[in-house]
């Protein structure tokens, strides 16, 4: 008897517990926050919503928040995902560069000492 009781309490406990936050989340849902508004404010943001400047708006943040969560977001992940591989690129870019710099110079220095030992070797036969 005396479980059934407990059970009942612990019960009844829950059952206030869960109707004291529906009740709050009732009282204090969205479509009721303009009320927590002044009524000097409230009157030109009911105006402003019944014309079509709120589809404006309403687009141009779909518009802002679709740039910002679907292309700059995943942008700067990628971005932080592959700096080791950015930093490689960074390196390799300059390296290639010398690399080619200083191969064509150094091969158009032999080509020429190749042509004036032939030309020597040539004329002087």
């Amino acid at each position: 008897m005396t479980n059934k009781k407990t059970v009942t309490k612990t019960l009844a406990s829950y059952d206030r517990q869960i109707r004291k936050g529906m009740g709050f989340w009732i009282k204090h849902r969205p479509s009721r926050w303009g009320y927590f508004l002044p009524e000097r404010f409230l009157r030109p943001l009911l105006k402003f919503m019944k014309t079509k400047g709120v589809k404006k708006l309403i687009l141009i943040f779909a518009f802002i928040f679709s740039l910002i969560f679907v292309g700059v977001i995943p942008t700067l992940s990628f971005i932080w995902s592959n700096i080791f591989r950015l930093w490689l690129i960074l390196l390799f870019i300059p390296l290639i560069y010398w690399t080619l710099a200083i191969t064509s110079v150094y091969t158009r220095v032999v080509a020429h000492g190749v042509y004036e030992f032939i030309r020597a070797f040539l004329v002087d036969s």
